[in-house]
């Protein structure tokens, strides 16, 4: 399909190309005969670097290899770089691989305004005032996020969030501790981008609700105030 990531190349074995889809989430290129992207040439590391999937989204880091990993002609080292549709990574100067990525082209449609919050369930992209969310939100944030989208204004309570975030963790074993935790980091995601809107609330004594920016704020409070 092509909605699958990939990599292509045009100077492999013997100079066809070649291409390799990215369905895992650690997809190792190398020497070593079980990588995904085996390379069997002397400057290649045996486990030179890795792609590795979270979401939609895919980050290269070299694993200390002897002659490098570049991006778009910039070097990569064991730090990860998220990689986008058409980036070229070069293996050891040797090797050109093109990154492909569809999931990349999603693009906020033309709403009749651009302030509040939206989300492309499909590729777990978040956007905040027309701003994408980057790096992507963890699948709990993600949950918690889409809960309270699919319902703007209404306040879901704490049994509520651990049913939709935890389904699979019996409500006891789910702390009070971890259920501010989540909440706390997704509003510092969100405000991250956009610092100057609390568009998750806590309402005193009742629950989490989202909002956008033709809501009245009512009796909020924004957590860990």
């Amino acid at each position: 399909m092509n909605s699958v990531a990939r990599l292509t190349a045009m100077n492999v074995g013997s100079g066809q190309p070649a291409e390799w889809r990215l369905t895992t989430d650690e997809n190792l290129i190398g020497r070593d005969p079980t990588a995904l992207v085996p390379l069997n040439l002397p400057r290649v590391s045996r486990r030179h670097a890795v792609i590795t999937r979270r979401g939609s989204y895919f980050y290269l880091r070299d694993l200390g290899s002897l002659n490098g990993t570049y991006v778009n002609g910039q070097p990569v080292g064991e730090s990860e770089v998220r990689l986008k549709d058409g980036d070229e990574i070069v293996v050891a100067g040797i090797v050109a691989l093109r990154f492909r990525n569809a999931s990349d082209t999603v693009q906020m449609p033309r709403l009749g305004r651009l302030q509040g919050v939206w989300i492309d369930e499909a590729s777990h992209a978040v956007w905040i005032d027309a701003r994408r969310v980057e790096p992507p939100l963890s699948p709990a944030q993600f949950a918690l996020l889409q809960l309270l989208y699919h319902s703007i204004g209404q306040v879901f309570s704490r049994a509520q969030i651990v049913a939709a975030v935890w389904a699979d963790t019996p409500a006891a074993a789910v702390s009070d501790e971890a259920v501010e935790g989540l909440i706390k980091r997704l509003r510092s995601r969100l405000r991250e981008v956009q610092p100057e809107a609390d568009y998750l609330q806590v309402i005193r004594g009742h629950g989490l609700r989202l909002v956008q920016p033709d809501m009245q704020p009512g009796n909020t409070a924004p957590f860990g105030s």
